[in-house]
C-alpha cells in the first residue's frame, strides 16, 4: 500500500519521524493534534529540567510518543498489543538505539529501582471510563509529587469527566488547547487517599449456563453485546455438528471469551481457541474459561492483533464478530485483515462465521475474498454470514 510522505512523516518538537498505523490506511496517519502537543509541553519541560528524564507512556496509539521521546528509555503502558507492535515497527525504522519497553496493562508498571518513581508522564486519555480509573488507582503508588504529568487527547474524543477522574491524583491545571485537542497538567498529591482499582465486572446469563467477568478495558464487559446474542441464537447451524468428532474452532477477537463459551457449551470435544488483540481481554477470556468449562489449556489463549502469529494446524471454523473502529477511527480495515487471515489459516472447506452490522457490507468483502458468501440469518440491525474457503477445483466450477 502505498502513502505519500505527508502522512509518514512526523514533524514534532523532537524532530521528523517515519511513522506508519497497523494496519496501513490510506489517508491515516499515525499520530494526531493530541500527539503534537503533548510532545511539545514535553519538549518544554525537558528543557527546563533534567534532560534524562525516565518517562512512561501511556495508551501510545502507534508509537509516535514514544519514538519522538526514545532517548529518554520510556515505558509503554497500554492494553493493545496492536499498539505495542506498531512501536516497535517504528522504533526498527527510524533506526533508534535506545531500548523500548512495552508493558501489557495486565502488569503494573514498576521503575527500575523499587525506591524511584518515573520522572516524566505522558498519558493519552482512553476512551473507556473503567480504564481510565484502573490505571489512575495503578499510577497512584509509583509518582511522587515531583513527577511531572501530561494527559491528552483530541477534544471530541476526551470523556466528559477527564478532569474529575484526575483530580483524584492531584490538582489539575487545563493547559491552553491547541490543534483541537486539550492537555491537563497534574501535580500530584500524596496525601489523597489511595484511588480504588475498579471491581472485575461479573455477569450470570442463566439461558447459556454462564457466568462471566470482564476487566477494565474489555468490550461489553458487564453485558452481552446485542450482535453476540444474535450469532449465539445460530449457533445450532454450525457445520460439523457431529459431536463424536474434534474440529478446531478459533474465536477471533474473543473479548471477554462469550463465544467460545457458548460454543464450548454446545460442542464439548472441539478444540477451541480464542484470539484478541487485548491483553485484558484475553487474560478475562482465560478466566472464564476456568470458571465456567474448567482448567484451560493455556495454549489456546493468543495475544496478537488477529491471527498474525498464529503458525499453528489450520482451523475448520473460525468465528469472528469484528470491530469496526481503531481507537477512535471507525472503518472496516480491521475486519478486512481479520477476513483475510481466517482465509489464510482456514483448511479447505473450512468456514467463516461472521456477525456484523447490516450496513457494513461485509458480504461484498467476503465474496471478492473467498468467491462466495451465503446470508445464514439478518435482522434490523445484523447479519450473520459465512464464508468458505474453496479448492482449486471448486473455484473451477464457480467461474465457468
Amino acid at each position: 500500500m502505498q502513502h505519500s510522505r505527508q502522512e509518514t512523516r512526523f514533524h514534532n518538537a523532537f524532530g521528523v519521524f517515519e511513522l506508519h498505523r497497523r494496519p496501513r490506511v490510506n489517508g491515516l496517519k499515525a499520530w494526531d493534534g493530541a500527539d503534537e502537543l503533548l510532545l511539545e509541553l514535553a519538549a518544554l519541560e525537558l528543557a527546563a529540567a533534567h534532560p534524562s528524564r525516565r518517562a512512561l507512556i501511556i495508551n501510545d496509539n502507534f508509537g509516535a510518543l514514544a519514538c519522538a521521546l526514545h532517548t529518554q528509555h520510556p515505558v509503554c503502558w497500554s492494553d493493545s498489543c496492536t499498539s505495542h507492535f506498531a512501536t516497535q515497527a517504528n522504533w526498527t525504522l527510524n533506526q533508534l538505539a535506545e531500548t523500548c519497553s512495552t508493558l501489557p496493562a495486565t502488569e503494573q508498571p514498576v521503575t527500575s529501582q523499587a525506591s524511584t518513581s518515573f520522572d516524566l508522564i505522558v498519558w493519552r486519555a482512553p476512551k473507556s471510563t473503567a480504564l481510565f480509573e484502573q490505571q489512575i488507582a495503578q499510577l497512584f503508588p509509583i509518582i511522587n509529587a515531583q513527577t511531572v504529568i501530561f494527559v491528552g487527547g483530541m477534544d471530541k474524543h476526551l470523556l466528559p469527566d477527564t478532569k474529575t477522574l484526575l483530580t483524584r491524583l492531584g490538582r489539575v491545571t487545563t493547559l491552553p488547547g491547541k490543534r483541537k485537542s486539550h492537555v491537563f497538567q497534574i501535580e500530584f498529591d500524596p496525601s489523597l487517599p489511595a484511588p480504588q482499582t475498579p471491581q472485575i465486572a461479573e455477569t450470570t446469563f442463566p439461558e447459556y449456563g454462564l457466568t462471566l467477568g470482564g476487566d477494565a478495558n474489555v468490550f461489553a464487559r458487564e453485558k452481552l453485546d446485542i450482535g453476540a446474542r444474535f450469532f449465539i441464537e445460530h449457533f445450532p447451524q454450525l457445520p460439523g455438528a457431529d459431536l463424536s468428532a474434534t474440529t478446531r474452532i478459533a474465536d477471533l477477537g474473543c473479548g471477554n471469551g462469550i463465544l467460545s463459551l457458548a460454543l464450548a457449551k454446545l460442542r464439548p470435544n472441539a478444540e477451541i481457541h480464542a484470539f484478541d488483540e487485548s491483553y485484558q481481554a484475553i487474560a478475562s477470556a482465560r478466566a472464564n474459561w476456568q470458571r465456567n468449562i474448567g482448567e484451560p489449556v493455556p495454549e489456546r489463549f493468543h495475544i496478537g492483533d488477529g491471527l498474525s502469529l498464529y503458525d499453528g494446524a489450520a482451523f475448520d471454523l473460525i468465528l469472528c464478530n469484528p470491530p469496526f473502529h481503531q481507537q477512535h477511527v471507525i472503518g472496516d480495515h480491521i475486519a478486512r485483515q481479520l477476513f483475510t487471515q481466517s482465509k489464510q489459516h482456514l483448511r479447505k472447506g473450512g468456514e467463516l462465521w461472521i456477525v456484523g452490522n447490516r450496513h457494513l457490507d461485509y458480504q461484498s468483502a467476503l465474496k471478492r475474498l473467498f468467491g462466495n458468501c451465503r446470508q445464514i440469518a439478518a435482522n434490523a440491525k445484523f447479519v450473520v454470514l459465512a464464508a468458505r474457503r474453496q479448492d482449486t477445483q471448486e473455484r473451477s466450477a464457480m467461474s465457468e
